[in-house]
């Protein structure tokens, strides 16, 4: 298969699991009726988010376990497993009973197969972004890499639309009752047909060079953290700005904005669609700029932009007034985008290839579960303690000025770097 094939069965895969990530996030509110007694709605709704943040903690396990398959098996197998290990749970929420049918044992289900998604995720994401880059040409390198970002905002929008469409197509009625279950069918089965074209997609050259000079690391976890420490360090530095400022941006401020502001949620809902839609285009783009500019130049550039841009912008959405609010997000989409596009690659060439997958996987998802996935409660919780209204701005910009010191004190430029990393 050639690396155009490979590419294209990476970002499905990667779309699928963003998909899956963006629908359970849409029926949030008719998972808390369907699968929780319905008494307090309120509690209902708290836990059916719990359950959603629980997929987020098991994705360091995740890491572990494929990111030690994917540097003693190789990436293409441990890929392969993986996608196969997303498509399992998907299918089965399709047909999990209600609470309803089954009573208590309906939540308990429901949690052990997201426990069960979040382990598989945990290496997804993460093994597309070391496979883009290792077969990638050299020149295009980050232009490749990024195709796993662009991929995760187009299964967002995905999810988006598919929850329009049944919302729309069909009656409140049917979608209680079986409608949310085709969704999930859907996607459960097009993991089968991507695990079915991932059985062509070959290795890396990266890993077969490493299998014949005989330099597999036979510990890859212990080897992180006896060898690869400033490198999983530097990981968690260099995703602390992206994982906190797109959640912000996209998680936290349509919240923000409906509730505290009072705009529509329709009319938001639309407009950041429009956006994720606008990033779908911009992050390949910001990852070519990247294989011309270098990666050290981009980041810090980055840093710089978020880290200015975010407390002034969130002041600005604060007048409510559309064009402006419009202005701000526009930015803010633009800074995210170059943002994706250039931390995917900088991450892989990072980590010296032995120890790649594991040491990436738990960098990377680390600071994704524990950063980027407490972004709504961390600023929420900011509001309602210090009464300022701009004090999760200030979170973010200190995150982001955080990745830029990392940047500007540690981390090299890597761009045409041989990603064998042992001469």
């Amino acid at each position: 298969m050639n690396r155009y094939s490979s590419l294209m069965s990476s970002s499905l895969g990667n779309i699928l699991e963003w998909y899956d990530f963006g629908l359970f996030t849409i029926f949030s509110s008719l998972f808390s009726r369907l699968f929780f007694p319905t008494e307090d709605p309120q509690t209902a709704m708290i836990t059916t988010v719990s359950i959603f943040a629980v997929g987020f903690l098991c994705r360091p396990l995740g890491a572990i376990l494929f990111g030690y398959l994917g540097d003693r098996v190789g990436r293409a197998t441990t890929l392969r497993w993986s996608i196969l290990m997303i498509s399992l749970p998907t299918l089965f929420i399709s047909f999990l009973p209600t609470y309803q049918q089954i009573g208590l044992f309906a939540p308990l289900l429901l949690t052990l197969i997201r426990m069960w998604q979040g382990v598989s995720i945990g290496g997804e994401y993460s093994g597309n972004l070391i496979y883009l880059a290792e077969t990638a040409p050299e020149k295009y390198r980050a232009t490749f890499t990024a195709f796993a970002s662009m991929g995760a905002n187009v299964g967002i929008l995905l999810a988006a639309f598919v929850g329009i469409l049944t919302s729309q197509v069909l009656l409140e009625s049917t979608l209680q009752s079986w409608g949310w279950r085709v969704p999930y069918l859907v996607s459960g089965l097009f993991c089968l047909i991507i695990y079915a074209f991932r059985l062509r997609i070959n290795e890396t050259a990266v890993f077969d060079y490493l299998k014949q000079k005989n330099l597999l690391t036979k510990n890859p976890v212990k080897t992180v953290f006896k060898h690869n420490r400033k490198q999983l360090l530097r990981t968690l530095g260099l995703v602390c700005m992206g994982s906190t400022f797109y959640y912000f941006s996209f998680i936290y401020l349509p919240i923000f904005l409906t509730g505290h502001l009072q705009f529509s949620i329709q009319h938001i809902s639309l407009l950041m669609s429009a956006l994720i839609g606008l990033m779908i285009f911009l992050i390949p783009l910001a990852g070519f700029i990247c294989d011309r500019l270098g990666r050290r130049k981009m980041l810090l550039f980055n840093a710089t932009l978020i880290t200015l841009s975010v407390v002034p912008g969130f002041y600005f959405l604060q007048l409510d007034n559309f064009m402006i609010l419009l202005s701000v997000l526009f930015v803010f989409t633009i800074s995210s985008s170059l943002e994706q596009g250039t931390t995917a690659v900088a991450i892989v060439e990072n980590f010296p290839p032995p120890a790649r997958y594991t040491g990436l996987s738990l960098g990377y998802n680390i600071g994704n579960g524990f950063l980027g996935g407490t972004v709504p409660m961390i600023c929420e919780w900011l509001t309602a303690k210090t009464h300022i209204l701009l004090a999760p701005a200030f979170y973010i910009a200190l995150c982001a000025a955080i990745t830029g010191l990392v940047v500007f004190f540690f981390v090299p430029e890597t761009l045409g770097e041989n990603l064998n990393g042992i001469e």
